[in-house]
């Protein structure tokens, strides 16, 4: 298994590798995951790396399998990522569904990318199924004021 940090650096060289794509895009794709190669499954694994650290109640029984990035927005030297993360529990075959965001600093130079945050899960809205999202994916629409349930900041070189 691959540490925080190394899949932290797979991620930022997925996310630089496919800049010029997403920024060549002349139409609002409904997903980015094909535009920005694998960042849809780096971004649910280092999630779920983060919140078995840092939170009890993701414990082993927990698994993060996927997200749906939704929306990516650059602005100045930032990388926001916003979408939905996939996820399940041990011995259980439905899946549930959360909102998620990701920021991220970029510079001109990959290597010195390290700073960002991830938050996830909506307060005041609870999970839904995959099932439900699939039918239903207006409901986890951008919300600017969403209360965050996880809030996680880093500095890589602190990882």
């Amino acid at each position: 298994m691959r540490s925080e940090n190394e899949i932290f650096e797979m991620l930022v060289h997925e996310l630089y590798e496919h800049l010029d794509e997403f920024k060549a895009i002349h139409h609002t794709p409904i997903y980015y995951n094909e535009i920005l190669g694998d960042a849809s499954f780096l971004l649910a694994g280092l999630l779920e790396l983060l919140l078995k650290r840092n939170y009890i109640e993701w414990d082993k029984e927990r698994w993060i399998d996927d997200s749906i990035i939704t929306n990516v927005i650059l602005e100045n030297n930032l990388i926001l990522l916003e979408g939905i993360m996939i996820w399940g529990k041990m011995g259980v075959t439905n899946q549930w569904t959360d909102p998620f965001l990701f920021e991220m600093e970029i510079s001109t130079d990959e290597k010195s990318s390290g700073e960002f945050a991830f938050l996830f899960c909506d307060v005041n809205n609870p999970e839904i199924t995959y099932e439900d999202f699939r039918d239903h994916p207006e409901y986890w629409r951008r919300k600017p004021d969403r209360a965050w349930r996880y809030l996680i900041n880093f500095n890589k070189s602190l990882i």
